[in-house]
């Protein structure tokens, strides 16, 4: 068992991996009583012995069951944080343990910011005072702020690449041999490979909304030695990606918004018609086929007038996710306005050949949506549930019936006139022979 000198104050408590977390531990907490115990169970059974006032437990690979462990160790704890270290492959592990009582996760080797903000002790370091809270926010240069606009739309974008980028604007700041960044089970890395597998210099973690999501490892300096300067440059970027991580989730969460269908919740009119054109321009490339399906649902506004606008929308949610399910992951369905919907059935297997038709495979998956349609139950419905309900809908494909997505989606359009007028409950479909099925 390790233990530092003794107080009558609560011990902070580590368990397991002694040899690495102890000296770190040590330098971090002295003269804070420390208490190390090399097992997890002897960990559970030490917690209920004295006071504790923290718990830092380590990762050890010979447990099979570390979930059961942090949850029993949480259980005698009470209030006191159990906090887990691990190494970066392990961070899915330590997120997995959040749900098992651990009250927080960090990366080793732990800084000692990390280590204070999680087991809510203070350290002796007065160096990280000037660190967390610099008077004057350090100033970047011009090729930092090129790196950074460089970062900013790939970041945006959910580009992978941007972890490396923000890893070589670290390296850039602080003139520093390698860099890795490590962000939400990602990533990034900036300097010769051979190096980055070393003991960093700097740690930073990135924070998102007072959670920690990251953290920004530094190698050795180029210059021989980091200046307080430059720890404080690089705490002001891991506030910066924090925000920069939180800026792009947020506007991921517009940009699904904006396409996305307010009751269905599938691709509304605008992502339509960008997919759609996306795809027309790809089927020209690699002459390809691509097929539209327009579709409503026969007599809605009866069903609307009889049940109710709620049945109406029950209607129109479950008969674009029942197609959702009859059809392939490369189509799209979406709700094009009122009971009306498109979808884009997208082929991309192989180029087309003269003489070629409409894909069989579309009529076949038109089929089994008719199939389910038919034993779909719409439990708003009363004696119509199951059965009664049906649709129409108009067939068109690229490039024989038109050769732009707003020309292929009227070419549709007026097919679907015609099943109507054909006496509903069928799908017209526009080609060489125009036929219905």
């Amino acid at each position: 068992m390790m233990e530092s000198v003794a107080t009558s104050e609560p011990r902070l408590l580590v368990v397991t991996d002694l040899d690495r977390l102890g000296p770190i531990v040590r330098d971090c907490f002295a003269p804070h009583r420390i208490v190390g115990v090399r097992s997890y169970l002897a960990g559970i059974v030490e917690i209920v012995r004295a006071p504790t006032r923290a718990i830092l437990v380590g990762f050890d690979p010979a447990c099979r069951r570390p979930e059961a462990a942090i949850a029993a160790m949480k259980s005698v704890a009470g209030e006191a944080p159990v906090v887990f270290c691990c190494e970066p492959p392990y961070e899915s592990l330590g997120r997995k343990l959040l749900e098992h009582g651990a009250d927080d996760y960090v990366i080793f080797p732990p800084e000692a910011l990390d280590l204070e903000r999680s087991l809510r002790i203070p350290s002796r370091h007065t160096q990280q005072r000037w660190i967390e809270t610099p008077s004057v926010a350090p100033i970047p240069t011009a090729e930092e702020l090129a790196r950074l606009a460089d970062v900013l739309p790939r970041l945006t974008a959910g580009d992978p690449s941007a972890l490396d980028a923000m890893a070589a604007l670290i390296c850039t700041a602080l003139n520093a041999e390698t860099v890795t960044i490590v962000l939400q089970g990602r990533t990034g890395r900036a300097g010769p490979t051979t190096d980055l597998g070393a003991r960093p210099i700097l740690v930073e973690p990135i924070v998102e909304s007072e959670t920690r999501i990251g953290q920004i490892r530094v190698g050795a300096s180029r210059g021989g030695g980091f200046t307080h300067e430059d720890s404080a440059k690089l705490r002001h970027y891991g506030v910066l990606f924090g925000r920069l991580v939180e800026g792009a989730r947020k506007a991921e969460q517009w940009r699904r918004l904006a396409e996305t269908d307010d009751l269905t919740g599938l691709p509304n009119r605008r992502r339509l018609m960008q997919f759609l054109n996306e795809k027309i321009a790809l089927a020209a490339k690699t002459r390809t086929t691509l097929t539209v399906l327009y579709f409503d649902i026969d007599d809605f506004k009866r069903y609307n007038d009889r049940y109710g606008h709620d049945a109406g929308d029950e209607i129109l949610c479950d008969i674009g996710h029942l197609f959702v399910k009859c059809t392939r992951d490369s189509d799209m369905v979406a709700r094009y306005g009122g009971d009306e919907f498109v979808v884009v059935f997208w082929d991309p297997e192989g180029p087309r050949t003269v003489g070629s038709h409409h894909p069989e495979r579309v009529m076949q998956i038109v089929e089994r949506f008719r199939d389910a349609l038919k034993k779909h139950t719409f439990n708003r419905l009363g004696s119509e549930a199951t059965g009664c309900l049906t649709i129409s809908g108009g067939l068109a494909h690229y490039p024989w019936d038109s050769q732009t997505g707003p020309e292929l989606i009227e070419v549709a359009d007026r097919a679907l006139l015609q099943a109507k007028e054909a006496g509903k409950n069928r799908f017209w479909v526009i080609g060489d022979a125009e036929s219905h099925i």
